[in-house]
């Protein structure tokens, strides 16, 4: 039994597909020492895979660190992400990532108006039970 069990697995790994893989050559890489909090490196891909970071201490100390990588998305166009960490915490900027609301309600329309229908189910007297899943 055990030796089918064996050979049976050995033939599901035989028969899964085999992927070809290009290998990727790197084309560019630039490193600086790392001196106290100042550090440099860049990377480049030959399959458009790039990153870049710089840290530094800033004026009271603390460690600041930047950067960017790109990489390329199926439809042949290149996504980049800038970032900065810093004293104020981690931030990143793309055209690609959706921009929180400012506006005078931080809080989505579509949201604004499930609350208000919680809120009008429960002026008219209705109470949620989370058993039932529904107002009762």
């Amino acid at each position: 039994m055990k030796l089918i069990i064996c050979a049976a697995l050995v033939a599901f790994a035989a028969a899964r597909p085999q992927l070809e893989e290009e290998p990727v050559a790197i084309i560019l890489e630039e490193s600086d020492p790392i001196d106290g909090a100042n550090f440099r490196h860049v990377f480049e891909a030959d399959n458009g895979i790039s990153q870049s970071m710089i840290g530094s201490a800033a004026e009271d100390g603390t460690q600041v660190m930047s950067g960017s990588y790109s990489f390329p998305l199926p439809d042949g166009t290149i996504a980049t992400f800038d970032w900065v960490a810093d004293a104020a915490g981690f931030r990143v900027e793309s055209p690609l990532l959706p921009v929180a609301p400012v506006a005078e309600h931080p809080i989505p329309a579509h949201a604004l108006e499930q609350i208000a229908f919680a809120d009008a189910q429960r002026a008219a007297g209705l109470v949620w039970d989370e058993a039932a899943g529904a107002w009762l």
